[in-house]
């Protein structure tokens, strides 16, 4: 289930006009975003949030191994989701997997990469995101997390060319422990001329305060 999508597209080079729901349209890059997760709930406001420590995450799998031990499978299995959630958000926060794909994803997961090679002006260019460490919120039976997300479209010389920071600001929400997260991303091509390119994408954990970079190159060749 898809959380709800809050962007606005800001002015820039290439996005000039403000587009609701994740989708920005401009002279000459676009992009449609959208961020995941599975048992995805409705919206609840947390009252408390913090960061899990590698203590707690140690403690939260020796709790795990003391139900199987003790012979106690439904608990062990309920022991396990939150230890998962434990270790998952006590490691820094990181992306994964930034992969180019052939189409936008269906599920966590579940896409199919890109065979590589340049990009024919008017191909967009599918990302598959999937990050990793991100803090939560925990109040009146929910888990709440929080993606924000910018990006850069650099020259091969290094000048940036435009780009659009907070075009994503997504919380979402589970009922029950979970680190099935993924957001993905779809950038329109079809206003830059053939040249090489370089796409600076940053993930913001709007919880934690965290951030992370990675930089995808890509080339646009005359369709």
């Amino acid at each position: 289930m898809h959380a709800e999508d809050k962007t606005r597209a800001p002015s820039s080079r290439w996005l000039g006009l403000a587009a609701p729901r994740g989708v920005a349209r401009g002279v000459g890059l676009g992009l449609v975003l959208s961020a995941a997760a599975v048992a995805a709930g409705s919206s609840t406001t947390a009252a408390a949030a913090g960061s899990v420590a590698p203590e707690d995450a140690r403690a939260a799998v020796a709790r795990a191994a003391e139900r199987i031990t003790a012979g106690q499978p439904a608990e062990a299995v309920e022991a396990l989701r939150e230890a998962t959630l434990a270790v998952w958000s006590a490691a820094p926060l990181d992306l994964v997997m930034v992969a180019e794909a052939a189409g936008q994803a269906a599920g966590f997961r579940d896409f199919d990469p890109r065979n590589g090679g340049p990009y024919p002006a008017g191909e967009p260019l599918h990302l598959y995101i999937e990050p990793i460490g991100l803090h939560y919120a925990f109040a009146e039976g929910v888990y709440t997390m929080g993606l924000a997300a910018d990006f850069l479209v650099l020259n091969r010389d290094g000048t940036i060319l435009g780009g659009q920071r907070n075009f994503a600001d997504v919380p979402f929400t589970f009922h029950v422990p979970s680190t099935v997260v993924y957001m993905t991303a779809s950038f329109r091509t079809d206003g830059l001329p053939p040249a090489d390119y370089l796409l600076q994408l940053t993930v913001r954990d709007t919880i934690g305060g965290g951030s992370v970079t990675r930089e995808v190159p890509f080339s646009i060749i005359a369709p």
